[in-house]
């Protein structure tokens, strides 16, 4: 079944068009990626800024095009944090009506699943317990499993977009504001550390696009092949973290290459960074693997539904 999945995020917008069968995803036509910020100004006043719902039109319309170019058989758009929160959400479903893109609302009971399943998609089942650290705009969420077995799910209101809007008002980041960021942090994955330390973890996997911006720095490039699956120790994660505090967002622009990411990623890195060292791990495994491949594995499970 060929079909385009759609990963609505905070942040960004990521549209997969692939081919998928009881197996998994067993080949890719296109992976789109758009920075759309749906998440602007969210945590301040509850609703979707007018330019962040025109922003999400313009990209939803260029996916649409090459949907159709596509011509798949399915086609379905979930969205996470942002459209959870916003008072006016429907304008985003309004959207999708206009272009005759279904969008839903990932349920909360179900988001570790497709998080997970989709960000361990190009990993060979294990049986070994694995975390799933996904960093997103609005919200991180966290997923233990074994194999096709989860365990545990859990979804913090801690995010690259949300903190930034929350915290920093100025980057290179003053002091104080780096220090009340990182304390509310800590706050934030307390109780959650105090959970994942009585899991026998063996690996972690980290996605979206913090992580891997981080290791196309280190790798000099983005090349897929490369930055799936690459190990990002903790020492060179504090290194970027710090590495962001003490730069503008365009020199983050110009000499790092970070785009619309440029503004959040030190919050991002942050987050991550928090969390390897209070769980006391070496670092952690990126994957260029998602939400989009757990909403394909969706739309197949839910074939007959259509």
């Amino acid at each position: 079944m060929k079909v385009a999945a759609l990963d609505l995020g905070t942040n960004t917008f990521l549209c997969l068009i692939a081919e998928v069968d009881a197996s998994g995803v067993t080949k890719i036509y296109k992976d789109l990626s758009k920075v759309v910020r749906l998440g602007q100004d969210i945590d301040k006043t509850g609703d979707f800024h007018p330019e962040a719902i025109n922003r999400a039109r313009v990209c939803l319309q260029e996916f649409k095009h090459e949907i159709e170019l596509e011509k798949v058989d399915r086609t379905l758009a979930m969205a996470t944090s942002a459209a959870r929160d916003a008072k006016n959400g429907s304008e985003l479903f309004k959207i999708g009506k206009e272009l005759n893109i279904p969008i839903e609302i990932i349920p909360g009971e179900d988001e570790a699943r497709i998080t997970y399943f989709g960000a361990t998609a190009g990993f060979p089942n294990s049986n070994e317990t694995t975390l799933v650290i996904d960093v997103g705009g609005g919200s991180t969420e966290l997923i233990v499993g074994e194999g096709c077995n989860i365990r545990m799910g859990l979804s913090l209101n801690i995010g690259g977009v949300r903190l930034t809007d929350r915290f920093i008002s100025t980057q290179p980041v003053i002091e104080n504001e780096r220090k009340q960021m990182k304390e509310y942090i800590k706050s934030q994955i307390h109780d959650v550390v105090d959970q994942l330390r009585q899991e026998d973890i063996r690996h972690v996997v980290a996605v979206a696009g913090t992580p891997t911006s981080l290791a196309a720095l280190e790798l000099g490039g983005f090349d897929e092949k490369k930055v799936d699956g690459f190990f990002l120790k903790k020492d060179r994660l504090a290194f970027w973290v710090q590495e962001f505090g003490n730069t503008t967002v365009e020199e983050k622009k110009n000499k790092y290459q970070l785009g619309g990411r440029a503004d959040i990623i030190f919050a991002g890195a942050s987050i991550l960074l928090e969390l390897v060292e209070n769980l006391n791990l070496a670092g952690l495994t990126v994957t260029t693997k998602g939400v989009r491949y757990g909403v394909a594995l969706e739309i197949f499970k839910a074939k007959d539904a259509f």
